[in-house]
């Protein structure tokens, strides 16, 4: 369970826990199963702290520092992370439904087995990101960036993927079905196993990728071709 203090002093909002944590550095901020939904914590520095199980849904979490914070089963359902800071946080089976993570820093963090359905990705950071297994179906992730990422079994049917650089990133068993996925980068990227069937698939630069039998490419679509060689944007 939470300390009771360290969840009273989150309530009270970003300039009580700034003042905390002036007086007790070397603290590791308790917030396990914490009832934090729907609070007005714009900016507040929740780095390193335990918030396994924690609830934050419809929490306003803008530009909020949750870096190598272990956030494992917390619920942000509905919370708002935009410019929010989240590398290298231990996020397996995190509930990410409906978020907004634009702009987000999520790079090097454990995502395996996250759920962000619906949510809104787009310019976040997935830099080294292990999302092994978790549902980002129907997200919008404009301008993603997935370079190195882990996407293996990962699923993002009806995902929007226009302009994202996924260069790098392995994903066998990833289902792209029917996903808007045009002017991107996937240069070295390991796509075999993946599922792209009746997925939108224009000017996607496959430099160097690797596919085999088991990629389910579109009907007709070519990932060889040079058109879809992607120059600038």
């Amino acid at each position: 369970m939470a300390n009771a203090e360290h969840v009273a002093i989150v309530r009270d909002g970003k300039a009580a826990l700034d003042a905390w944590r002036a007086e007790n550095p070397d603290t590791q901020l308790d917030l396990r199963i914490a009832d934090l939904k729907g609070l007005d914590l714009a900016g507040i520095d929740l780095r390193d702290s335990d918030l396994r199980g924690a609830v934050l849904s419809d929490a306003r979490l803008t530009r909020g520092n949750f870096a190598r914070a272990d956030l494992r089963s917390a619920d942000f359902t509905g919370a708002d992370l935009y410019g929010a800071t989240l590398a290298q946080a231990q996020m397996a089976t995190t509930i990410l439904r409906n978020v907004n993570l634009f702009w987000a820093d999520l790079k090097q963090s454990n995502m395996q087995e996250a759920i962000l359905q619906w949510s809104r990705l787009n310019r976040a950071l997935f830099l080294s990101t292990d999302l092994t297994g978790a549902d980002c179906s129907q997200t919008t992730a404009i301008e993603v960036d997935l370079r190195s990422a882990n996407l293996t079994d990962s699923n993002w049917q009806g995902a929007n993927l226009n302009g994202a650089d996924v260069s790098r990133a392995v994903m066998q068993g990833a289902d792209f079905t029917n996903a808007k996925i045009r002017d991107s980068m996937w240069i070295m990227t390991d796509m075999r196993g993946a599922n792209f069937n009746k997925a939108s698939l224009h000017r996607c630069d496959m430099t160097m990728g690797k596919w085999d039998d088991t990629t389910n490419f579109p009907p007709g679509f070519d990932p060889t071709r040079i058109e879809n060689r992607v120059d600038d944007y």
